[in-house]
């Protein structure tokens, strides 16, 4: 087969192009030709199903025939020629752009393929629930003995369960009464506490229910017969546990107070018995039920009781809405003097930043989009179920994990509104005109929390539900950039905002409580109120710039207009403008006063004059000095509320420190005897050893003195160490010299040319 071997590609594959060629020869070719390519059709007919040798051989042999007859094989060329010419034109055809559908042709495109949708999924449910038939028609053998054999462990595991996690719940809450009664009405951070002990001790329960029935399980029925169907009942209760102490805390866990939802208490206990009840025919229906079913009949079966427990969820969750629709409306009739009032004042604050349309709209469309989700849930788990699973459920979970987290932060915020904003002690502000000026700021903070929780919500709803991929456009270049820059305007205009109420306050603390003729003057009030203006008008001009480039606004015009200002003024005096500004913050920073003795430009000395310009210093050798304050680059004042006096005093390598620390302490007593002691402020601080210098161990320690005596009691202490150290004989070491005589290579010491005479005995001797 020289023709078949020089192709990559097998006869059966080749058998299509031959039936297409023999068709043709059959109708149009030669009759010499005819029976072999009859004989390649009815082959190849034969074996399209057919593959291996068989197949091969049946379509190649009818081949050789026709590659041997040369009219034959002439004519099959042409054919796959033709062939192929036909197939490039229909190809370009198909190619060609079609017109556009009619919207009629569009509706009746959709209409068509819902119906057809909806009959499939009817189809398969009628399908789903015929498995129940089978367990009474006789398809399906169910082995009653080992069904009731399993029945009676199963059934002691779950009385095990309820009873121990019913049990553990009763003696937890009755041990959390007495905590309860002391936390309440304590505050948040109490609340907080209290809803913390009754989750904790709700997730103990129910742990104990849990491991306690497996363990009494495998302790009744020996370790190796704890059946799948007791794990499957175990692990369902765990699940249904689970989301019961979530739907309690939401709703108010420490016996219907303090919930996370703000609701009136009888839609609260409604949602709550509802709530747990739907979850748990879901969670044991689905991981317990039918998995057992599964096992016990077939997985036909196991369909049919699944699209019960479907139905019959969908029924009640309908029924539940119907029902907290309706408490709703009786609750929104009642008159306005009767309704629940907000449990706390943040609530009231929430519900006023809140708009009333908003508010109204939401009440009447919940329950539809409820119905809707519910028939969507429903029709998908129906058709899709792993989809339901997977896709349904998780988005369910985001979607209730956004709302209760939103519905926190709008909860903190309101409760954080109502509380009044103290300035620091410390801080020498007006504490009253501080605390005005933020909270005006405060509905529009709440309005602002509001929309950013709105907008934070929807977009975790749109991407769990795979509406829109908010996730993908975060992560790309214009997402991260606009919530960036969204997130530092934010944070720039609430920095202002403060800035703006601190340095007002502090300015009227400054104007109000200033005294003495030097700071009560004319020229000082004027520069407190042309700093507050000018400070306002600062923040506003530079914060709403930045603020703007922050959200990608070319504040480039802007600049330049002020640019142009700036630039005429700093040519005609820049120099003098710079000492005025920074005279003026020196001083309204109060960093220096007359008659303190500072460090500035480089030079330390009495201040004797300040002016707007300048500060004029005397140093410790009477030189008079003046300083501009564009030169200043900072301010070392020695006199303001205290000072240290730090004596090092350096003894010998053989005197005890231990020694050293107890005379500089007892010379630190003598000091207090004098009239220094109004002076000292503190006890001596021993700092111990600093450093091990070339003839002397370093001691280090400080004194607190009053602003200004640190000199004066310096001086007198270092007296007074230098006197004990004198009388207890502790060496302070001075430089010392050794000399070492070297030796020659037979061990010879060298020796100095010098005679050492006693100079004293020289002198009498009158040498």
């Amino acid at each position: 087969m020289p023709f078949v071997s020089r192709f990559p590609f097998r006869a059966a594959a080749f058998s299509q192009i031959l039936l297409l060629a023999a068709t043709f020869l059959l109708t149009f070719g030669p009759v010499h030709a005819q029976t072999p390519l009859a004989a390649t059709q009815q082959a190849t007919t034969s074996d399209q199903a057919e593959t291996g040798p068989a197949a091969d051989n049946a379509v190649i042999a009818p081949l050789l025939e026709v590659l041997k007859d040369e009219a034959a094989r002439q004519e099959l060329i042409e054919a796959l020629e033709n062939t192929t010419a036909d197939t490039v034109e229909g190809d370009a055809e198909a190619t060609e752009p079609e017109a556009p559908a009619t919207l009629a042709e569009q509706l009746a495109e959709w209409t068509k393929t819902a119906i057809d949708q909806t009959l499939d999924i009817a189809r398969k449910f009628a399908a789903d629930l015929s498995g129940l038939a089978s367990l009474f028609d006789g398809s399906v053998e169910t082995d009653w003995r080992q069904l009731t054999a399993e029945l009676l462990p199963l059934l002691a595991t779950a009385a095990i369960a309820v009873a121990l996690y019913a049990l553990a719940r009763r003696v937890f809450r009755g041990a959390l009464a007495a905590p309860r009664a002391r936390l309440a009405g304590r505050g948040i951070l109490a609340a907080v506490g209290l809803v913390a002990l009754h989750v904790l001790a709700e997730i103990l329960a129910l742990a104990i229910g849990y491991f306690a029935a497996g363990a009494l399980a495998a302790t009744l029925f020996g370790p190796g017969s704890v059946t799948i169907y007791q794990t499957l009942f175990l692990n369902a209760f765990l699940v249904a546990g689970v989301t019961a102490i979530i739907i309690r805390t939401v709703t108010g866990i420490v016996d219907g107070d303090y919930p996370l939802l703000r609701r009136s208490p009888a839609m609260r206990q409604m949602l709550r018995q509802r709530g747990i009840r739907l979850s748990g025919l879901l969670v044991f229906g689905i991981a317990f039920v039918v998995p057992a079913t599964n096992a016990l009949a077939s997985f036909t079966v196991g369909r049919s009781v699944r699209v019960v427990i479907y139905t019959l969820a969908a029924l009640y969750a309908v029924k539940a809405v119907r029902a907290l629709s309706s408490l709703q409306q009786e609750e929104a009739n009642k008159p306005t003097a009767t309704r629940p009032e907000p449990e706390e004042e943040g609530d009231a604050a929430v519900d006023e930043a809140l708009p009333e349309p908003v508010q109204s709209a939401f009440m009447q469309i919940w329950p539809w989009i409820a119905y809707l989700y519910v028939a969507a849930s429903y029709v998908i788990a129906l058709s899709r179920p792993a989809f339901f699973v997977d896709f349904v459920g998780g988005a369910t979970l985001k979607t209730a994990a956004a709302l209760v987290l939103g519905g926190l932060v709008l909860r903190a915020s309101g409760y954080l509104s109502t509380k009044t904003i103290h300035a620091p002690s410390f801080l020498p502000l007006d504490k009253q005109a501080f605390s005005s000026r933020l909270t005006s700021f405060v509905p529009i903070i709440l309005r602002v929390v509001w929309l950013l929780v709105a907008l934070s919500i929807l977009a975790v709803v749109l991407d769990a539900w795979a509406i829109v991929d908010i996730g993908a456009w975060l992560e790309g270049e214009r997402g991260s950039a606009l919530v960036a820059g969204l997130t530092s305007s934010l944070i720039i205009v609430v920095v202002c905002i403060v800035v703006w109420a601190v340095a007002a306050s502090w300015i009227d603390h400054r104007m109000e409580t200033a005294q003495g003729a030097t700071r009560v003057s004319a020229r000082y009030r004027t520069l407190y109120s042309l700093l507050k203006n000018a400070v306002t008008v600062a923040l506003v001009i530079f914060g709403g710039m930045i603020a703007l480039s922050e959200l990608g606004i070319d504040i480039g015009p802007l600049l330049a207009g002020a640019g142009v200002l700036g630039l005429a003024i700093g040519f005609g005096s820049q120099k003098l403008v710079q000492d005025i500004i920074s005279g003026v913050f020196i001083q309204l920073e109060n960093a220096m006063n007359v008659g303190d003795v500072v460090g500035a430009g480089g030079i330390t000395g009495v201040v004797e004059r300040l002016t707007l310009r300048s500060v004029s210093l005397r140093d410790l050798s009477g030189v008079y000095h003046i300083i501009p304050f564009s030169s200043v680059d900072a301010v070392s004042n020695y006199m303001r509320n205290f000072a240290y006096h730090i004596e090092e005093v350096g003894i010998a390598y053989k005197e005890s420190v231990e020694d050293g620390k107890a005379a500089m302490h007892e010379a630190f007593d003598r000091l207090m005897k004098t009239t220094h002691k109004p002076d000292i402020l503190e006890p001596l601080e021993m700092h111990g050893v600093t450093g091990l210098g070339d003839s002397a161990v370093l001691i280090r320690a400080r004194i607190k003195t009053a602003p200004g005596k640190q000199w004066d009691v310096g001086r007198a202490y270092t007296e007074l160490v230098k006197e004990v150290m004198d009388e207890r004989d502790i060496e302070i070491p001075f430089p010392h010299t050794t000399l070492y005589l070297g030796r020659d290579k037979q061990g010879r010491t060298d020796e100095l040319p010098i005679r050492m005479e006693n100079a004293g005995a020289k002198k009498e001797s009158g040498e």
